[in-house]
């Protein structure tokens, strides 16, 4: 043992110790060293050495070919997944002639004002009505209407919808 860790050791022991336990303490240590250091490990012989080599090469391919089979049965998984989603995620082909009048209630073809019967469509007009107005009202000129707390309002709202898109 070096000089430096003998004085590390004696300090160790030190704070465990009063001085003269803690000196025969380290007195030990040194002697169990110096015990280790007259008798080495023995070491293995070859034969044992290369089983154990033999051992741990063939635990290694059987390690290496479960991952393979692992990976390659993954694989095929996904491309029969991937392939099923192909198939069925398409849904029926359409026939050649469809009718997509026959999906709008007859109510609603039957009437004079279709756009006043289905909510989504009188919604939109409402709106183009109100933007038609208004730019009417830009063009003339006329500054008392109220235009730019509603164009402000506008643009709020379509912060709010850009923000709620994204979002999801």
């Amino acid at each position: 043992m070096k000089q430096h860790n003998r004085d590390n050791l004696r300090q160790l022991f030190d704070r465990f110790f009063d001085p003269a336990e803690a000196q025969a303490a380290a007195e030990d240590v040194r002697a169990a060293e110096r015990i280790l250091d007259s008798y080495p490990a023995p070491t293995p012989d070859r034969e044992t050495i290369a089983s154990l080599k033999r051992h741990m090469t063939a635990h290694l391919r059987r390690r290496r070919r479960l991952a393979r089979l692992y990976r390659s049965t993954a694989v095929a998984a996904a491309v029969v997944i991937v392939a099923l989603a192909g198939l069925f995620g398409r849904g029926p082909t359409p026939t050649a002639h469809v009718n997509y009048a026959s999906i709008l209630p007859a109510t609603i073809w039957e009437s004079e004002d279709v756009a006043s019967e289905d909510l989504e469509l009188a919604y939109f007009n409402a709106e183009i009505q109100q933007i038609e107005a208004q730019m009417r009202t830009l063009e003339s000129g006329d500054e008392q209407s109220g235009v730019p707390d509603r164009v402000e309002e506008l643009e709020m709202e379509f912060i709010e919808i850009e923000t709620e898109f994204w979002k999801g």
